[in-house]
């Protein structure tokens, strides 16, 4: 699973819906699929994260540190396999779990 200090995608969409934004605005401004913006809140994409670290006026890496070197700020290139890894969904949205 993802650092712990990494913002979950639902603070991310919700700070975004605060300044009037969605993940299709933001895709659209920078020219990108939307799919590629959303899925950066789960999973590294460096376009994605750019994108929304750039409407959120916030470096990267205060969004999501586990992708980024603490010391030189860098990009960590390949990125941890837990950073692979996705956050727990809802129970009634997994198949073959009672809820």
């Amino acid at each position: 699973m993802a650092h712990r200090a990494d913002k979950r995608p639902h603070e991310i969409r919700f700070t975004l819906n605060s300044k009037g934004l969605t993940f299709a605005d933001v895709a659209r401004e920078c020219g990108l699929p939307e799919s590629t913006v959303r899925s950066a809140t789960r999973k590294p994409s460096i376009e994605g994260e750019w994108a929304i670290a750039y409407f959120l006026n916030l470096p990267a890496s205060a969004i999501w540190p586990s992708r980024y070197d603490s010391k030189t700020g860098e990009r960590l290139k390949p990125q941890p396999a837990a950073n692979y890894t996705d956050f727990p969904r809802l129970g009634h949205c997994q198949k073959d779990i009672a809820a």
